[in-house]
Order: structure tokens, then sequence, then C-alpha cells
């Protein structure tokens, strides 16, 4: 599997983003031995995101980095995902979550990406982040990698993993693929108080209500405080940018009159200026995330829509394989070959599934949840994956 021999430990690793992707992979490197930088365009890290699912394929990697303990105090664990007709609210299917541990081997987690982030700059180390650091150029050679940034400075390493997202200046760099295309769905997003709503909102349950063309989920998180709503519908075109667009709460109830009281109650307790929304994008899979002395980690590689629950979950697996690829290696291009041998097939799957796993959600008739074969991520076989056992040779 590898050669004589095993990588300098010195050896420097510049991490663009500092995402939860980032982060990871540098949690999984020092766990391996090295000491990896994090470059980050935000001035700090802050309060970001809402809700997050963890599925047993990604927790199995964060427990591998001793992050166990943090999930069971920090995170929801569902006990059923209920699917629900989005106008009648009838109860068509639930997928039952409480074998999770015995089946696959880890619990399936929800909980607020700003506590997930949070504990993954605790682990990492503030100290090993550069932060307002915006990629604009690079260029490498057998001998390194030398960034440019927007503030007029450069830094060299010998390896460079870019884990800067859907927009990766390093991925449009380094290959020669379409920029993002509106994928035609946009989502919502928005968290209220618990204390807001009746106490069904923050049982231990997934609820997804669906009807053609839209759908609601809610579940609770940071300790059933908060109770996150993400809603998602179809638009034929989207001109604005970022992920956290302020909307009017007027538009979204409009777009789910008529719908059952369990999504109308949870959108009329948003408070009016909580509400945010973001179109989004499909990237296609690329058959190649390695180039020279540079690897593309997260959605910087494989950008997915989020019906799977697996955007967050594929990143930290991508991590957790980069971190032991590293470790088996001798030398840097021989871990990043092992790299891009172990998860380009398993992002590419990933990222197809969840893409048409979203058209076929909002396109089939609700009843079909409850009267045929359902493809989930259980029919797939998604949680099963264990990226800390994982062949990587």
């Amino acid at each position: 599997m590898t050669g004589n021999g095993r990588i300098d430990r010195n050896l420097s690793i510049a991490i663009i983003g500092g995402g939860i992707g980032g982060l990871t992979a540098g949690i999984a490197l020092k766990k391996a031995g090295f000491a990896p930088r994090i470059y980050e365009r935000a001035a700090a890290f802050g309060e970001v995101g809402a809700g997050i699912s963890i599925t047993p394929n990604a927790v199995k990697g964060l427990e591998s980095l001793g992050m166990g303990e943090f999930l069971t105090a920090n995170a929801n664990e569902p006990l059923e995902q209920v699917q629900c007709h989005g106008k009648t609210g009838e109860h068509l299917v639930a997928f039952n979550r409480r074998d999770c541990r015995a089946t696959y081997g880890a619990a399936y987690y929800q909980l607020h990406r700003a506590d997930l982030l949070a504990k993954l700059v605790e682990e990492f180390g503030q100290e090993n982040c550069s932060m307002g650091k915006s990629v604009v150029s690079f260029s490498d050679d057998a001998e390194g990698v030398t960034m440019a940034f927007d503030d007029d400075t450069t830094a060299t390493a010998d390896v460079m993993i870019a884990a800067d997202g859907l927009r990766s200046i390093v991925r449009d760099t380094l290959f020669a693929s379409r920029p993002p295309q509106f994928s035609g769905h946009v989502a919502w997003r928005a968290l209220v108080p618990a204390s807001s709503l009746p106490p069904l909102y923050t049982a231990p349950t997934n609820i997804n209500s669906i009807a053609p063309g839209l759908a609601a989920v809610t579940y609770p998180v940071r300790g059933r405080k908060l109770v996150n709503i993400v809603a998602l519908t179809k638009s034929d075109d989207w001109a604005e940018e970022g992920w956290s667009v302020k909307a009017k709460k007027s538009e979204l109830l409009a777009r789910f009159e008529g719908w059952s009281d369990h999504v109308v109650t949870a959108l009329n307790a948003i408070p009016d200026d909580a509400i945010y929304r973001w179109g989004l994008f499909l990237r296609e899979p690329l058959d190649q995330w390695v180039k020279g002395r540079c690897a593309l980690l997260g959605d910087a590689a494989h950008p997915m829509l989020p019906y799977m629950g697996q955007g967050a979950s594929c990143a930290i697996e991508d991590a957790i394989v980069l971190g032991r690829c590293f470790a088996a290696a001798s030398r840097p291009v021989e871990a990043l070959s092992l790299y891009q041998k172990a998860r380009v097939e398993r992002g590419a799957f990933l990222q197809r599934e969840s893409n048409e796993g979203g058209n076929r959600l909002l396109a089939l008739n609700p009843y079909n949840l409850r009267d045929m074969p359902v493809k989930n991520e259980d029919a797939l076989n998604i949680f099963s994956y264990d990226p800390t056992s994982v062949v990587i040779g």
C-alpha cells in the first residue's frame, strides 16, 4: 500500500477554508502527526448557519477524533424521521433511527452548525488559523505551493488542500469544469425559540412534510432550546449571491398557504427578521480531485443538494480518509494519490444520489412514500460506510 519510510511530519500543509470539512481535515492531519495551517477568508469564526444532520457514516469519523462525548452531550438524536403529507398532515412513513448504532455502527445526530464549528475550532486550535485570508491565486511546482491572498500577502506550503466551497478558486484554476449552475431549488431556513411552539416540535423526531414542488422539515437543536426549520421550494432562476440572504416571512407563508397545521404553525412562529434563503447550485462530478501538490475536499470537490443530509457528512468522510492517507504514505504525492483513489467514486455517488433525490422527492405524489419502496439513505446503504476503516490502497 505504501512505499518505504513515512512522510516527514514537518511537512507544511495549507488548508484553504475553515468550514466543517477544512477544520475536520486539520484535526485528522494533526492526529496523524502533522501541523497543518488553515487559511480562512472570514475575519473571525462566528455564530453561522442553523441545523445540520451528521449521519452515522460521518459520526464514525468524528468519534475517531475524540468527539464522541461532545456529540452525545450537544447533539439531538432523532428516534424517528417521519414523512408527512404536506397539505393533509397525514403520516405516510416513518424511518426508525433507534437502531442506528446496532445497524450502522454509530448514531444519527442533529445539532446547530455553529456548535459543531466551535468544537472543531477548539480541537484544531484557533492559533493554527490565519483569518481574513481569501486566496486569489496560487502556483505549484515540484517544490511546493505558493498562495496569494486578497490582502496582498503570500504564503507557501508543501501541500495545499482546498476546502473553499462551491465556488472554489482552487477547483476553477486546476480543472476545466463548468461554473456552478442553479439547480432550480431554493432553501429557506430559520431558527425558532422552542418556547414559541408546542412540545411536539421539540420531541426527538425529524418531521418532513412534502407535496409536489415543496417540502418543509422541522427538528430541535441546541438541547431542544431551538427548533430548526428548513423549507425547500422550486424556482426558475436565482440571481442573488450568498446563502444568507434575508427573506420575507410573507413570501414564505404564501408559498405554503393551505398546508398542514404543523407546517403553518412552525412558519408563523418564525420572527419576522429571522428568515434566510439561498439558491442551491450544482457542479458536475469530477473524476479527478488532485493535481500536483493540490487536492480538493468537501464542497470544492462535490457540492450536492441537501435532500439526503450528506454535504457535511461527505466532507467529514473526506477529511478522515485524507488524514489516514498522509499517515500511511511515504511521500506527499503518494498520500494525495491514495486520497483520490479512495474518495472520488464515493463522493460522486453521494453527489449524484443527493441531487437526484431532491428532484425525485419534490416531483412525486406524497402517497408514493407510503405505497411504494422508498429510495432513501437506508436503501442506498449510505450509512454503512466507515471512513476510519475503508481501504485506502
